[in-house]
């Protein structure tokens, strides 16, 4: 039990604590080390040094070791950068913000945490919408008018996501009238153990429900608005922590409906439906690329691609699984450094327009370097993960029973690259008459400092390619019936 109280009752106390002590300085010493330690005892049981002993309707396996290992990294350095971000002047209205914000971030990690570890369909539906409950008011932490429209918009909409996922959870438990499984708890295992005797129909039925419903948090279109709306009006430490953990939480469930459905003849069904999700969502990532004017959402609608990719590759299956993993994690790592060197333009432009934004390599030097370095890591240039992660996704689809889509995907990618580097150069060298020549002395802060970290950690992950790291991808692959 020391292991399930560390990764989910201890932020649950620190939420409590935060409730009740109001020094905001206090609240982030405690929320950090929480993290770290957080962030410790999730790597010692990835590394397989420790293993923990959970209660009923909690359980590890492959997959939810590697999202819980991308959640807590993530979380880490959110918290890390919090500080100096919420010391940041800022409205009266918004400093309002700050009050529930280290709540919020440790209630988020506590009930993110239950869901990742949830071995049964009702626990990992209440904690999923927990999460939601969690994140919503940090989005409002502006105080402004289009802050309060995402919340709501978002709130509602992820809402409805979750009412389609429980009627998908019905149709799961209708699937097992008549089997071995009828009136039994809905486990997991249970159910990929004995998916052969599920009803066809009824699995179909329950697999569009949960994917289309949790969809809205995964930011996978068509129902990606919610999501797209609520990262690009959150403060940037919150968008990447949705972009970076958040739309995996919700992914996990689909994965979880889908390791049911590829032992039984339902599967290529389920499979069509994900493919299509994929292109859909990179569909409108290119159609969006060309009038988007705004940077943050820029950022959200590369998450949209970037999802659709990696559920692309899941339904591909193969090396493209694989992929699709090593992609999750590549992603969740550059999302933090795009939407930390955002906010720091946007502390300075006081705008997220991109019209408003002009010479950053001369006025931020290193926040715009870093944002240039970014850009090229989430385009897939190497040496940074993500382009070994889509070679993986494309030889996959290249040699799946579907290479035509490959032609789709790589139209698709080559004009989000092309009009999301034609915002980026403008934001970054586009200068006025007024402008001087002159590059200004940027301070050196705690987020070029994570954003460097991270960085050099991306390249590392790239490089090296951990032993560990593929042997828990190639587990996970195996419990999806893959084999290389």
């Amino acid at each position: 039990m020391l292991g399930f109280s560390i990764l989910i009752l201890l932020p649950l106390f620190t939420a409590l604590f935060c409730y009740f002590v109001k020094n905001l300085r206090l609240q982030y010493n405690v929320s950090l080390v929480v993290s770290l330690v957080h962030l410790f005892v999730t790597l010692m049981v990835f590394l397989g040094i420790y293993h923990i002993q959970l209660p009923t309707f909690f359980s590890f396996d492959s997959l939810s070791k590697i999202f819980l290992m991308i959640l807590s990294n993530v979380y880490f350095w959110v918290v890390f950068v919090s500080y100096a971000y919420l010391k940041r002047p800022v409205t009266t209205k918004a400093t309002e913000g700050q009050r529930y914000y280290f709540l919020l971030l440790n209630f988020y990690l506590a009930s993110n945490s239950a869901a990742m570890l949830s071995s049964h369909f009702g626990m990992y539906w209440v904690t999923a919408e927990t999460t939601t409950l969690s994140v919503a008011p940090l989005i409002y932490y502006y105080r402004n008018e289009e802050a309060l429209e995402a919340m709501w918009k978002y709130l509602f909409l992820v809402s409805v996501g979750i009412a389609f996922a429980f009627i998908g959870i019905l149709f799961l438990t209708l699937s097992a009238n008549g089997t071995s499984l009828e009136g039994k708890q809905l486990f997991f295992w249970e159910f990929i153990r004995n998916a052969k005797e599920l009803n066809p129909i009824w699995l179909k039925a329950s697999f569009i429900f949960i994917f289309v419903g949790l969809s809205t948090k995964i930011g996978t279109a068509p129902m990606h608005s919610g999501d797209v709306d609520a990262t690009s009006n959150a403060p940037s430490p919150i968008a990447a922590l949705m972009s970076g953990s958040l739309r995996l939480t919700a992914l996990i469930g689909v994965m979880r409906i889908f390791q049911i459905i590829t032992q039984t003849s339902s599967f290529e069904f389920a499979r069509t439906i994900l493919i299509i999700g994929g292109l859909l969502s990179l569909f409108t990532a290119f159609v969006f690329m060309f009038k988007v004017n705004n940077y943050k959402r820029m950022l959200a609608y590369s998450s949209v691609e970037h999802l659709g990719m990696i559920t692309l590759g899941i339904a591909t299956g193969g090396i493209a699984f694989i992929g699709a993993m090593y992609h999750a994690i590549y992603n969740s790592i550059t999302k933090i450094v795009l939407f930390l060197s955002a906010g720091n333009i946007h502390s300075k432009f006081k705008s997220r327009e991109v019209d408003k934004v002009r010479n950053v390599m001369n006025i931020l030097p290193k926040t715009g370097w870093l944002f240039l370095i970014a850009y090229l890591a989430i385009s897939g240039i190497p040496p940074f993960g993500i382009f070994f992660s889509e070679i993986k996704i494309f030889e996959g689809i290249l040699f799946s029973d579907k290479p035509y889509v490959l032609a789709l995907v790589m139209i698709f990618m080559l004009f989000i690259f092309i009009n999301m580097g034609k915002i980026i150069f403008t934001m970054l060298y586009k200068k006025t008459s007024d402008d001087s020549n002159e590059v200004a002395n940027e301070k050196f802060d705690i987020i070029h400092l994570a954003a460097i970290l991270l960085l050099i950690l991306l390249v590392t992950i790239a490089i090296t390619s951990p032993d560990i790291i593929y042997q828990n991808i190639l587990t996970v692959g195996k419990d999806f019936g893959i084999t290389l």
